[in-house]
Protein backbone atom coordinates (compact mmCIF):
# COMPACT_ATOMS: atom_id res chain seq x y z
CA UNK A 1 0.00 0.00 0.00
CA UNK A 2 1.19 3.76 -1.15
CA UNK A 3 2.14 6.23 1.95
CA UNK A 4 -0.68 8.30 3.10
CA UNK A 5 -0.13 12.10 1.44
CA UNK A 6 -0.85 13.16 4.66
CA UNK A 7 1.86 11.65 6.76
CA UNK A 8 4.35 12.79 4.20
CA UNK A 9 2.76 16.84 4.80
CA UNK A 10 2.36 16.51 8.87
CA UNK A 11 4.47 16.85 11.19
CA UNK A 12 6.85 19.39 10.14
CA UNK A 13 6.32 23.28 9.13
CA UNK A 14 6.21 24.74 5.51
CA UNK A 15 8.26 27.67 5.65
CA UNK A 16 5.95 29.42 2.49
CA UNK A 17 7.83 32.90 2.89
CA UNK A 18 11.58 31.26 1.68
CA UNK A 19 10.41 29.52 -1.84
CA UNK A 20 11.85 29.98 -4.83
CA UNK A 21 11.62 29.21 -8.12
CA UNK A 22 14.04 29.80 -10.92
CA UNK A 23 14.71 32.78 -9.19
CA UNK A 24 10.92 33.51 -8.21
CA UNK A 25 9.92 34.29 -4.60
CA UNK A 26 6.18 32.60 -5.00
CA UNK A 27 5.00 34.54 -2.01
CA UNK A 28 5.02 37.61 -4.06
CA UNK A 29 5.31 36.48 -7.54
CA UNK A 30 2.88 37.59 -9.71
CA UNK A 31 -0.02 35.91 -11.88
CA UNK A 32 2.65 35.74 -14.81
CA UNK A 33 5.00 34.52 -13.00
CA UNK A 34 2.80 31.36 -11.98
CA UNK A 35 1.65 30.68 -14.80
CA UNK A 36 5.21 30.16 -16.03
CA UNK A 37 5.97 27.68 -13.37
CA UNK A 38 2.30 25.47 -14.42
CA UNK A 39 3.87 25.58 -17.93
CA UNK A 40 6.84 24.24 -16.79
CA UNK A 41 5.30 21.31 -15.23
CA UNK A 42 3.12 20.28 -18.32
CA UNK A 43 -0.20 22.08 -17.58
CA UNK A 44 -1.89 25.23 -18.37
CA UNK A 45 -3.88 25.80 -15.44
CA UNK A 46 -3.22 25.42 -11.28
CA UNK A 47 -6.81 26.12 -10.19
CA UNK A 48 -10.46 24.58 -11.46
CA UNK A 49 -12.65 27.80 -11.29
CA UNK A 50 -16.39 28.78 -11.52
CA UNK A 51 -16.15 29.86 -14.78
CA UNK A 52 -14.90 26.55 -16.21
CA UNK A 53 -16.00 23.46 -13.39
CA UNK A 54 -20.09 22.19 -13.59
CA UNK A 55 -20.41 21.74 -9.88
CA UNK A 56 -18.57 25.12 -8.76
CA UNK A 57 -20.14 27.20 -11.64
CA UNK A 58 -23.71 25.94 -9.58
CA UNK A 59 -22.21 28.04 -6.48
CA UNK A 60 -21.90 31.23 -8.51
CA UNK A 61 -24.78 30.72 -10.58
CA UNK A 62 -27.18 29.29 -7.17
CA UNK A 63 -25.52 31.62 -4.46
CA UNK A 64 -23.47 34.05 -6.63
CA UNK A 65 -20.78 32.57 -4.77
CA UNK A 66 -17.22 32.42 -6.55
CA UNK A 67 -15.14 29.07 -5.68
CA UNK A 68 -11.93 27.94 -6.69
CA UNK A 69 -10.75 23.95 -5.98
CA UNK A 70 -7.60 22.06 -6.57
CA UNK A 71 -8.07 19.11 -9.10
CA UNK A 72 -4.97 16.43 -8.25
CA UNK A 73 -4.92 12.83 -9.95
CA UNK A 74 -6.78 10.78 -7.06
CA UNK A 75 -6.26 7.75 -4.62
CA UNK A 76 -2.38 6.20 -5.72
CA UNK A 77 -3.05 6.76 -9.45
CA UNK A 78 0.49 8.36 -11.22
CA UNK A 79 4.14 7.25 -11.21
CA UNK A 80 3.81 8.49 -7.25
CA UNK A 81 5.37 6.16 -3.52
CA UNK A 82 1.91 8.09 -2.42
CA UNK A 83 -1.66 8.26 -2.31
CA UNK A 84 -3.80 11.49 -1.90
CA UNK A 85 -7.31 9.56 -0.73
CA UNK A 86 -5.66 6.86 1.75
CA UNK A 87 -9.59 6.03 2.63
CA UNK A 88 -10.92 5.46 -0.69
CA UNK A 89 -12.94 2.10 -1.06
CA UNK A 90 -12.46 0.01 -4.67
CA UNK A 91 -16.34 1.37 -5.18
CA UNK A 92 -15.37 4.85 -4.30
CA UNK A 93 -12.04 4.26 -7.37
CA UNK A 94 -14.96 2.93 -9.74
CA UNK A 95 -17.18 5.53 -9.78
CA UNK A 96 -15.20 8.32 -9.31
CA UNK A 97 -16.84 10.80 -10.80
CA UNK A 98 -13.79 13.71 -10.98
CA UNK A 99 -11.17 10.86 -12.81
CA UNK A 100 -14.18 9.44 -15.06
CA UNK A 101 -16.98 12.01 -16.01
CA UNK A 102 -16.94 14.46 -18.22
CA UNK A 103 -17.62 15.21 -21.97
CA UNK A 104 -15.44 12.51 -23.32
CA UNK A 105 -14.07 14.73 -25.91
CA UNK A 106 -11.82 16.36 -22.94
CA UNK A 107 -11.23 14.02 -20.52
CA UNK A 108 -7.61 12.85 -21.56
CA UNK A 109 -6.53 16.52 -21.55
CA UNK A 110 -8.52 16.80 -18.04
CA UNK A 111 -6.76 14.13 -16.51
CA UNK A 112 -3.16 14.60 -18.23
CA UNK A 113 -3.46 17.94 -15.81
CA UNK A 114 -4.82 16.38 -12.85
CA UNK A 115 -1.74 14.28 -13.25
CA UNK A 116 0.88 16.88 -13.50
CA UNK A 117 -0.15 18.62 -10.79
CA UNK A 118 0.04 15.83 -8.85
CA UNK A 119 3.63 15.41 -10.08
CA UNK A 120 4.47 19.13 -9.34
CA UNK A 121 3.01 17.97 -5.39
CA UNK A 122 5.04 15.27 -5.19
CA UNK A 123 8.36 16.63 -6.79
CA UNK A 124 8.35 19.55 -4.48
CA UNK A 125 5.49 20.18 -1.87
CA UNK A 126 6.63 23.34 -0.71
CA UNK A 127 6.64 24.64 -3.70
CA UNK A 128 3.17 23.17 -4.65
CA UNK A 129 1.77 24.74 -1.49
CA UNK A 130 3.23 28.01 -1.94
CA UNK A 131 1.69 28.45 -5.09
CA UNK A 132 -1.93 27.84 -3.80
CA UNK A 133 -1.06 30.13 -0.83
CA UNK A 134 -0.34 32.56 -3.51
CA UNK A 135 -3.04 32.21 -6.09
CA UNK A 136 -5.55 32.79 -3.50
CA UNK A 137 -4.24 36.57 -2.72
CA UNK A 138 -5.19 37.90 -6.05
CA UNK A 139 -8.35 35.95 -6.89
CA UNK A 140 -9.62 36.96 -2.98
CA UNK A 141 -9.04 40.83 -4.09
CA UNK A 142 -10.91 40.11 -7.77
CA UNK A 143 -13.94 38.72 -5.95
CA UNK A 144 -13.85 42.18 -3.10
CA UNK A 145 -13.08 44.49 -6.51
CA UNK A 146 -16.45 42.62 -8.07
CA UNK A 147 -18.29 42.76 -4.54
CA UNK A 148 -18.35 38.60 -4.57
CA UNK A 149 -17.80 36.22 -2.20
CA UNK A 150 -15.02 33.85 -2.66
CA UNK A 151 -14.68 29.89 -1.25
CA UNK A 152 -12.17 27.21 -1.78
CA UNK A 153 -12.71 23.30 -1.60
CA UNK A 154 -9.29 21.92 -1.33
CA UNK A 155 -10.09 18.54 -2.78
CA UNK A 156 -12.22 18.19 -5.46
CA UNK A 157 -10.77 14.92 -6.73
CA UNK A 158 -7.88 13.84 -3.42
CA UNK A 159 -8.98 13.89 0.80
CA UNK A 160 -5.71 15.34 2.36
CA UNK A 161 -5.90 17.36 5.82
CA UNK A 162 -5.02 20.88 4.80
CA UNK A 163 -6.08 21.55 8.40
CA UNK A 164 -3.18 19.50 9.74
CA UNK A 165 -0.65 20.94 7.62
CA UNK A 166 1.28 23.39 9.25
CA UNK A 167 2.82 26.94 7.86
CA UNK A 168 4.38 30.04 7.49
CA UNK A 169 2.90 33.01 5.46
CA UNK A 170 3.24 36.58 5.37
CA UNK A 171 5.23 35.86 8.72
CA UNK A 172 2.45 34.00 10.27
CA UNK A 173 2.32 30.42 11.68
CA UNK A 174 -0.72 28.71 11.36
CA UNK A 175 -2.25 26.07 9.54
CA UNK A 176 -2.76 25.94 5.45
CA UNK A 177 -6.90 26.12 5.94
CA UNK A 178 -6.66 28.70 8.01
CA UNK A 179 -4.55 31.31 6.47
CA UNK A 180 -6.77 30.18 3.36
CA UNK A 181 -9.67 31.23 5.25
CA UNK A 182 -8.40 34.57 6.88
CA UNK A 183 -7.60 35.55 2.85
CA UNK A 184 -11.27 34.62 1.52
CA UNK A 185 -13.32 36.00 4.35
CA UNK A 186 -11.93 39.42 3.21
CA UNK A 187 -14.53 38.77 0.51
CA UNK A 188 -17.37 37.95 3.21
CA UNK A 189 -17.28 37.45 6.54
CA UNK A 190 -19.30 34.20 6.49
CA UNK A 191 -17.54 31.96 3.83
CA UNK A 192 -14.91 29.36 4.47
CA UNK A 193 -13.57 26.58 2.50
CA UNK A 194 -14.68 23.22 2.65
CA UNK A 195 -14.34 19.79 1.17
CA UNK A 196 -15.81 16.39 0.96
CA UNK A 197 -13.63 13.50 3.08
CA UNK A 198 -13.23 9.61 3.20
CA UNK A 199 -11.88 10.00 7.25
CA UNK A 200 -14.93 9.77 9.61
CA UNK A 201 -12.55 10.16 12.04
CA UNK A 202 -11.52 13.60 11.20
CA UNK A 203 -13.34 16.54 13.36
CA UNK A 204 -15.54 18.98 12.79
CA UNK A 205 -13.03 22.62 12.22
CA UNK A 206 -14.60 25.67 12.30
CA UNK A 207 -12.91 27.29 9.84
CA UNK A 208 -12.98 24.49 7.29
CA UNK A 209 -16.31 22.72 6.85
CA UNK A 210 -16.16 18.87 6.12
CA UNK A 211 -18.61 16.36 5.10
CA UNK A 212 -18.15 12.66 5.37
CA UNK A 213 -18.27 11.00 1.74
CA UNK A 214 -20.16 8.16 2.32
CA UNK A 215 -18.77 4.89 0.21
CA UNK A 216 -19.45 1.59 1.63
CA UNK A 217 -22.39 -0.29 3.79
CA UNK A 218 -20.35 -0.08 7.00
CA UNK A 219 -23.00 2.31 8.80
CA UNK A 220 -20.29 2.66 11.59
CA UNK A 221 -18.54 4.65 9.60
CA UNK A 222 -20.92 7.46 9.04
CA UNK A 223 -21.94 7.34 13.08
CA UNK A 224 -18.65 7.99 14.03
CA UNK A 225 -18.42 10.57 11.48
CA UNK A 226 -21.42 12.56 13.27
CA UNK A 227 -20.48 11.93 16.34
CA UNK A 228 -17.41 13.41 15.11
CA UNK A 229 -19.91 16.51 14.24
CA UNK A 230 -19.99 16.21 10.44
CA UNK A 231 -22.59 15.69 7.85
CA UNK A 232 -22.61 13.50 5.41
CA UNK A 233 -22.85 13.03 1.58
CA UNK A 234 -24.92 9.97 0.19
CA UNK A 235 -25.41 8.87 -3.10
CA UNK A 236 -29.41 7.34 -3.93
CA UNK A 237 -30.79 5.40 -6.75
CA UNK A 238 -32.73 8.79 -7.60
CA UNK A 239 -32.91 10.05 -11.53
CA UNK A 240 -32.00 13.15 -12.57
CA UNK A 241 -34.19 15.73 -12.06
CA UNK A 242 -36.67 13.27 -9.20
CA UNK A 243 -37.02 14.50 -5.88
CA UNK A 244 -34.59 12.57 -3.13
CA UNK A 245 -35.76 11.22 0.12
CA UNK A 246 -36.93 13.51 2.84
CA UNK A 247 -35.08 11.70 4.91
CA UNK A 248 -32.74 9.15 5.90
CA UNK A 249 -31.72 6.99 9.10
CA UNK A 250 -28.64 6.03 9.59
CA UNK A 251 -28.38 4.16 12.77
CA UNK A 252 -30.05 5.72 15.47
CA UNK A 253 -30.11 9.44 13.62
CA UNK A 254 -32.74 10.54 11.28
CA UNK A 255 -31.03 13.63 9.26
CA UNK A 256 -32.86 15.68 7.01
CA UNK A 257 -31.86 14.89 3.04
CA UNK A 258 -31.25 18.33 1.01
CA UNK A 259 -30.28 18.07 -2.45
CA UNK A 260 -26.64 18.16 -2.77
CA UNK A 261 -26.67 18.49 -6.78
CA UNK A 262 -28.42 21.70 -6.49
CA UNK A 263 -25.28 23.37 -5.60
CA UNK A 264 -21.54 22.69 -4.17
CA UNK A 265 -21.45 24.56 -1.01
CA UNK A 266 -21.45 22.51 1.74
CA UNK A 267 -21.03 24.98 4.55
CA UNK A 268 -24.62 26.56 3.33
CA UNK A 269 -26.27 23.97 5.92
CA UNK A 270 -23.05 24.06 8.52
CA UNK A 271 -25.15 24.50 11.66
CA UNK A 272 -26.89 21.46 11.23
CA UNK A 273 -26.10 18.14 10.72
CA UNK A 274 -28.03 16.85 7.05
CA UNK A 275 -27.54 14.34 4.54
CA UNK A 276 -26.50 16.36 1.23
CA UNK A 277 -27.99 13.74 -1.09
CA UNK A 278 -26.67 13.08 -4.41
CA UNK A 279 -27.62 11.64 -7.42
CA UNK A 280 -25.53 8.53 -9.25
CA UNK A 281 -23.49 10.24 -11.95
CA UNK A 282 -23.08 7.93 -15.39
CA UNK A 283 -20.39 8.02 -17.89
CA UNK A 284 -22.00 9.95 -21.04
CA UNK A 285 -21.15 6.64 -23.21
CA UNK A 286 -23.02 4.24 -20.87
CA UNK A 287 -26.94 3.03 -22.72
CA UNK A 288 -29.69 2.28 -20.30
CA UNK A 289 -29.21 -1.27 -19.77
CA UNK A 290 -25.45 -0.24 -18.84
CA UNK A 291 -26.15 1.96 -16.76
CA UNK A 292 -28.76 -0.44 -14.75
CA UNK A 293 -25.82 -2.73 -14.62
CA UNK A 294 -23.56 0.16 -13.12
CA UNK A 295 -25.54 1.38 -10.56
CA UNK A 296 -26.84 -2.22 -9.50
CA UNK A 297 -23.50 -3.09 -8.97
CA UNK A 298 -22.93 0.29 -6.67
CA UNK A 299 -25.93 -0.50 -4.30
CA UNK A 300 -23.92 -3.99 -3.81
CA UNK A 301 -20.74 -2.47 -2.87
CA UNK A 302 -22.71 0.37 -0.75
CA UNK A 303 -21.64 3.19 -2.55
CA UNK A 304 -25.16 3.96 -3.97
CA UNK A 305 -28.21 3.31 -1.61
CA UNK A 306 -31.68 2.98 -1.89
CA UNK A 307 -34.66 6.15 -1.84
Amino acid sequence: MRQDINTMLSGKTFNLDDVMFNEITISSANLAQLQSICKEYGFSSFLTESKNQVKLGKNYKELGLYTIGMSLSPYELGNHDFTVCFNATTSCKANCVIQNAGNPAYLPNKQKAMLKRKALLADNPSLFLAMFMRYIEPKSLYCIKNNLALSIRFNISSDINYENIQIIYNNVRTSFSDMAYELIKKTDVNVMPYDYTKNYDRLQNKNYHLVYSVSDSDISKSISAIKNGLSLAMVFDVDRNKPLPDSYQIGDYTLPVIDGDEHDYLPAYKDKLVIHGLRFKFKASDNKAKRRQVIDKAMLSGFVYPA
